[in-house]
């Protein structure tokens, strides 16, 4: 009797053989796909400014703004012009915009110039590039002065020159802090660590008194004040404009997520790269939104959370993903659209989840790169939308 083939094996196997290059060409596809989703590569730019006032979140060891940024000029007819990619050193009793009673008034940022003591050198064997930088000093927070909290402190210069408000009240300041509290400059690389001052003392929130590490005796010390212990080692190295111009940053960003019933594609991943940061120190991203000017908001973090950590040769890397960060221009009306990055340094080792800066900008969080080029129009090729 003759047998019937068997074929049931070989179809059985065609069939596994044909769902896998399909799964394969499914796959190759969807990379391809993404490969060709819109996107852009950049460079960020070296800056020690955040806003206009402070005119730098950095300062020399007289207290002076070591700007490389955006400097305010008058133009010769009376009028301030804003002069873009500047290097100079501005004096820390600059006198700002003032209202008819003689008071600091930002409403307009731009009613007064920066007072320039000079041009910096930024070559390659410049003296200038030997300049140590300091925070410049601070507050108090509230006070018979017009803008944010004082920068610098209260007798350290004519007039203050930081027009921020409290970025985040529910953190500072308290009630027994508010027309009190004061901080001196420090160099950058020496600046307070909570719970590590590097000399085993304890101190009082409210007056900065020392406790007594040998009594554990001191106000407020009732159940002992048993001081720090040797924890960790910082680098006694100074941070000179040099360190801070040869740090490096980039990144790049595409678009992710395409939905057919959303019709486009509903979020993008940005990918940050740095090098010769200062190392094992920490750094947090900031989206900067078009309603940053719209509405006056604070940037927000790049991703939450937003913090990232040189390692021991000054390198770092962040990537997030952000839902619909390039609504249309013409349907945002709330301005979410991100327009730019920008990336702060903090030398004492804290961040604050969502919330850029206790004190404010220029005294705790220092700005080290960012991105904001054409008017904040530089990613107009780039839309998303809402997830359905």
């Amino acid at each position: 009797m003759k047998m019937k083939p068997n074929y049931r094996p070989l179809l059985r196997r065609v069939f596994q053989v044909t769902i896998f290059f399909l799964s394969v060409g499914s796959v190759v596809a969807h990379a391809d796909y993404y490969k060709r989703a819109p996107g852009a590569k950049r460079e960020f730019n070296v800056t020690t400014q955040g806003p206009l006032w402070p005119p730098s979140t950095v300062v020399d060891k007289d207290g002076n703004f070591v700007v490389i940024g955006s400097i305010l000029s008058e133009d010769g007819s009376g009028g301030i012009v804003l002069l873009p990619n500047q290097a100079a050193l501005v004096s820390k009793n600059t006198v700002p915009p003032l209202n008819s009673d003689g008071v600091e008034d930002f409403s307009n940022f731009m009613g007064a110039p920066h007072s320039v003591i000079r041009q910096l050198d930024l070559s390659a064997h410049s003296s200038d590039r030997d300049i140590e930088l300091y925070t410049p000093s601070f507050g108090p927070a509230k006070g018979n002065f017009g803008g944010g909290p004082r920068i610098p402190k209260e007798g350290d210069s004519d007039y203050n020159l930081n027009m921020i408000p409290t970025p985040c009240p529910e953190i500072f300041p308290a009630a027994s802090q508010a027309y009190t509290f004061t901080r001196d400059s420090f160099p950058l690389h020496k600046y307070p660590i909570l719970g590590f001052q590097g000399d085993q003392v304890a101190y009082d929130v409210d007056t900065g008194a020392e406790y007594d590490p040998m009594t554990r005796s001191g106000p407020g010390c009732e159940f002992g004040c048993p001081g720090e212990s040797e924890i960790d080692f910082v680098s006694d190295k100074p941070i000179t404009l040099g360190k801070w111009l040869k740090a490096r940053g980039r990144f790049k960003v595409r678009l992710s997520k395409y939905s057919s019933k959303a019709g486009g594609f509903t979020a993008a991943k940005f990918h940050l790269q740095f090098a010769k940061l200062v190392p094992n120190s920490v750094y947090t991203a900031w989206a900067i939104r078009q309603n940053v000017f719209s509405q006056g908001r604070f940037p927000g973090p790049l991703g939450l959370p937003s913090v990232f950590v040189s390692d021991q040769y000054g390198n770092a890397k962040l990537s997030v993903e952000l839902p619909n960060p390039f609504p249309d221009r013409n349907s945002d009306s709330e301005g979410l659209r991100v327009i730019g990055i920008e990336i702060s340094y903090h030398p004492d080792a804290q961040s604050w989840g969502a919330c850029g800066e206790r004190f404010g900008v220029g005294y705790r969080v220092f700005n080290w790169f960012d991105f904001l080029p054409n008017g904040g129009r530089d990613f107009e090729h780039l839309v998303t939308v809402a997830k359905p």
